[in-house]
């Protein structure tokens, strides 16, 4: 029985053993699967994350291409082009330099250069890194035949913009740039990629939303090497809609011809409706250098240059001159200063006024002139006599009606409003009085007085239609790639302008006297009647830190036959004589919209058809006080 009890005692001891040894034995098991998953979960993390990653599947961008700009004729002024571009993906990115020295050894670079290029632009990119444009087949080829041993490197066909007529058409249709990183967290969340290219400025910038399109996507299997392996997935990209312009392509690249070696800028308009046949301002820049990017010292001197080829000209405030004399006569009729065509004013060359004495453009003078002769031969005395008489808030009332310093309606967003001064402004800017000698330089379009091209184009529009202040617009449709019209643009009449008959009569004999016997004399055409005025605006000049005045050259116009159908401005910036200078340019653009014949014979032919001046504007039947007075 003892016996018994004892081996059964040895026995629990040899479990107990056992049982211990099997503890241990599990608790080195589980610590060792314990460190193995530490080993893999924290020591080895990233290695296994990236590897994870690297054998999912990526998906790619695939941009759409920017819709079609075209002119009234069917001209393609902005389109695209295909491209092949080199990028770097970073995150598949294996060995950084060892893939840079050979891409260095296929694109035949130096590998300084191309490394330098590659950080600065990593330093600049937030999305993959755009290497280098516009690979050719030859480059394309060596890549792709070595795409298997490069990880991260991609070539890529896209659509590039491209701008076939260059700086002809910069100010009008503006460009585009890569997105940058405040423009992205602003609209990523309207499909917008790291890697889009988005309109900056003018009808580029206007239009975006139509232009853009809406950007396609790729999905690829890729390996642990970064390597892409076969697609799984593909949304096509739908491409943007196309824009038709208003515009008329020979009248826009005549105009750029005729300023071409000029500072300034060339507006037309259609008197019927506002719609904007060309807009020019020089210098300009070939829109495709915002694409492809400026080297620093090109930038800086663009930048720095004086004659300031960044700026739409055409829609910057200038002092208008002498075209804006007719306004002037119309106020005086308007507040009865001036009793008629026949009210006449003594110019000797000069006009005293208090203790300043005003100077005519005339030294000699002019003699006795009434309205119309005063029109035609832009006499400052006249006018100077206008401008002592009446009340600066009534002439600024005027002016307002012709649409001067108001936005036009075309929408581009550094468009100047100009300056139309009256007295409350006046008391606003300097807390200070006005005077009648500052009235009398605001009636010759001098003093503080700033209109913009386009305006002034727009304000004779009302001169040539008779009444009519439409808004400028310069995109007549919008359709789809299929050719669906999606928008077509109405017209708008911003306000109807209400001027007498007579007085409207006896303002456009003087415009067209301008043109036939005065100060225009350049601007005349065979075949078709041109009213218009000139303008010589003062400005002050510092060179070399000196001041000396200068002119701005002006001459507002239009023309026609039965009806004017075009009308325009033409600035150049001191340009000297607006007779001499703008006035020759208006006349070339108008043989082009007529596409006048050069052969003598039919000018003659052309010229015997006008046997009378039309009357365009009909009004009441009542007719204003006239008188025969002399001042």
């Amino acid at each position: 029985m003892f016996d018994k009890w004892q081996r059964r005692e040895t026995l629990d001891e040899e479990w107990k053993k056992r049982f211990l040894i099997g503890k241990i034995l599990l608790i080195l098991i589980l610590g060792i699967l314990w460190l193995r998953l530490f080993y893999l979960q924290v020591i080895k993390h990233s290695y296994y994350l990236n590897k994870a990653k690297a054998r999912s599947v990526v998906s790619y961008v695939i941009k759409a291409p920017r819709g079609e700009i075209l002119t009234a004729d069917g001209v393609v002024v902005a389109t695209n082009r295909a491209t092949f571009q080199l990028y770097i993906d970073l995150e598949n990115l294996v060995n950084e330099e060892n893939t840079l020295k050979k891409l260095s050894l296929i694109l035949r670079e130096d590998y300084g250069s191309l490394k330098e290029r590659f950080y600065l632009a990593k330093k600049l990119s937030f999305g993959r890194i755009l290497l280098k444009r516009n690979l050719t087949w030859d480059e394309v080829a060596r890549i792709l035949v070595r795409q298997y041993y490069l990880p991260g490197v991609i070539v890529e066909v896209e659509t590039e913009r491209f701008y076939p007529y260059g700086e002809s058409y910069f100010h009008l249709l503006g460009y585009v740039a890569r997105i940058n990183r405040e423009e992205y967290e602003a609209f990523k969340n309207y499909g917008y990629s790291s890697e889009d290219f988005i309109g900056k400025k003018g009808i580029e910038k206007i239009y975006e939303k139509f232009l853009k399109g809406v950007n396609g996507r790729l999905e690829i299997e890729r390996d642990a090497y970064g390597r892409l392996g076969k697609v799984v997935g593909k949304i096509y990209p739908k491409a943007g809609e196309d824009l038709i312009l208003t515009v008329r392509h020979d009248l826009q690249m005549r105009a750029y011809e005729l300023l071409k070696d000029k500072r300034g800028a060339i507006v037309a308009l259609d008197p019927k409706d506002g719609a904007l046949l060309a807009l020019v301002s020089m210098p300009s820049i070939d829109p495709s250098k915002f694409i492809v990017g400026f080297e620093s010292e090109e930038w800086n001197r663009y930048v720095n240059d004086p004659a300031r080829p960044l700026l739409n000209k055409a829609i910057q405030a200038y002092p208008p001159g002498s075209t804006f004399k007719p306004i002037t006569a119309l106020a005086g009729l308007e507040a009865g200063i001036v009793k008629g065509p026949n009210w006449s004013v003594f110019c000797p060359g000069y006009f005293n006024f208090g203790s300043h004495t005003f100077r005519c453009w005339e030294k000699k003078g002019h003699g006795s002139v009434g309205l119309t002769k005063a029109i035609a031969l832009s006499c400052d005395v006249y006018f100077y006599t206008i401008g002592s008489r009446i009340d600066i808030d009534f002439l600024a009332k005027v002016a307002r009606k012709f649409g001067l310093g108001e936005p036009t309606g075309l929408g581009f967003p550094d468009e100047k409003t100009g300056l139309v001064p009256d007295s409350a402004w006046k008391q606003k800017k300097f807390k200070s009085s006005w005077y009648q000698g500052e009235t009398i330089n605001i009636a010759i379009g001098q003093g503080y007085l700033l209109t913009t091209p386009l305006q002034m184009a727009r304000a004779y529009m009302v001169f040539a239609n008779g009444g009519n202040l439409y808004k400028a617009y310069v995109v007549r449709e919008i359709r789809s790639k299929e050719g669906k019209i999606l928008f077509k643009e109405s017209p708008t009449l911003e306000k109807r302008v209400p001027i007498h008959r007579d007085y409207y009569n006896w303002i456009l004999e003087g415009l067209r006297k301008v043109v036939e016997e005065g100060t225009g004399k350049a601007a005349r055409v065979p075949g078709i009647i041109v009213w218009g005025k000139t303008g010589t605006a003062q400005v002050v000049s510092l060179k070399k830190k000196t001041k000396t005045t200068e002119h701005h050259a002006w001459f507002v116009s239009f023309a026609g036959n039965s009806t004017p159908e075009i009308v325009s401005a033409v600035l150049v910036e001191h340009g000297g004589s607006g007779g001499a200078v703008a006035a020759p340019i208006a006349g070339e653009l108008y043989r082009t919209f007529y596409k006048i014949p050069s052969s003598q014979k039919e000018i003659k032919i052309l010229e015997e058809r006008i046997e009378e001046v039309p009357q365009v504007y009909e009004a009441p039947e009542e007719r204003p006080n006239v008188g025969n007075n002399t001042f």
